[in-house]
């Protein structure tokens, strides 16, 4: 029997590009069932899907260069980094990434909460469980504004309220 183990590790394999066509959605989330379920609706749909688990592994990767994303999907309430102080940061790289559109997720939100990740750079607030069209509507829509105008629109922030997932699959927060 042949032996197909490559010699070489994994971990020095170079990381795969997407396809140029491809566009790539940065998932940050500290659950792994939400970030498995949210991954595989986001391949299904034809993105390239990046996770990270909390705010500062996040902020480490794009400053690294370990992911240049299209949109960055995010939760707030995780640990060590919450989502909110996160998109503050992100917003203030000297960096490409820091025009990238942001959706932002919790699943316990209050309108202070909305407000306050609106406030420092949100382009989009959703609730949890994610109403999936609603999900894909926004992308959608953040990634043509932002192929449209490079430059940041701070104005073009909006808040969207989901309802439930319409296939019966949930996130939780």
């Amino acid at each position: 029997m042949k032996n197909r183990m490559s010699t070489h590790p994994h971990h020095s394999n170079p990381p795969v590009l997407p396809p140029a066509n491809q566009f790539t959605i940065f998932v940050i989330d500290d659950l792994p069932q939400n970030r498995m379920i949210l991954g595989k609706f986001l391949k299904s749909a034809g993105y390239a899907v990046v996770e990270a688990t909390n705010g500062v592994e996040a902020l480490d990767m794009l400053r690294e260069g370990a992911v240049r994303p299209d949109l960055i999907v995010t939760d707030v309430e995780m640990p060590v980094m919450d989502g909110i102080t996160m998109v503050e940061q992100v917003r203030y790289l000297e960096s490409p990434v820091a025009i990238v559109p942001i959706i932002t997720a919790s699943g316990n939100a209050d309108e202070d909460m909305q407000r306050d990740a609106l406030a420092v750079g949100s382009d989009v607030f959703l609730t949890k469980p994610f109403d999936l069209r609603e999900l894909s509507r926004e992308i959608g829509k953040q990634l043509k504004r932002a192929r449209r105008n490079p430059a940041r629109d701070t104005s073009a922030g909006s808040q969207a309220g989901g309802n439930r997932f319409d296939q019966g699959v949930q996130v939780n927060s």
